[in-house]
């Protein structure tokens, strides 16, 4: 009984896009410590570590792709939220306008830099990479700050 609902549990999770995206993400990390250890062990383990860093790469590119679809409702949410008139808190306010701009930007930025991996566009991909991952460490650093405060 327990079984079935843990299974079901599962399947309610993975139906949505948020709780796909958070198995996905969660999977991905698991099989990129697991695998970063055990390519330093013994030969069969090194294979294992491997096996499972191509896994953890291969569920980073899905993930990514999925990204592909998530501009709308990044630009729907900012739009939403405007300029903040409705937060209280001048700082808070702020601090979200400055993170969404930097979602904003993240955004098309990783596009690029997978259009370019994949042959979609001819451009230097690692410029991109680079832009995309300052704007989304800056979002991070700009929650971190905002829950903080």
């Amino acid at each position: 009984m327990a079984a079935a609902a843990a299974v079901s549990g599962l399947v309610n999770v993975l139906e949505s896009y948020r709780g796909r995206d958070r198995v996905v993400r969660k999977l991905c990390y698991s099989c990129q410590l697991l695998g970063g250890v055990m390519s330093n062990k013994s030969e069969v383990d090194h294979n294992w570590g491997k096996s499972l860093l191509v896994v953890a790469s291969q569920l980073s590119h899905c993930r990514t792709v999925l990204r592909l679809f998530d501009d709308l409702a990044m630009l729907a949410y900012s739009v939403n939220y405007g300029l903040g008139k409705k937060e209280k808190d001048p700082i808070i306010r702020w601090i979200s306008i400055f993170s969404n701009i930097s979602d904003q930007l993240y955004y098309p930025c990783e596009h690029i830099a997978w259009a370019a991996d994949s042959g979609v566009i001819s451009a230097k991909s690692e410029i991109w990479w680079t832009a995309s991952t300052a704007f989304w460490g800056l979002s991070l650093i700009l929650g971190i700050v905002k829950y903080v405060s």
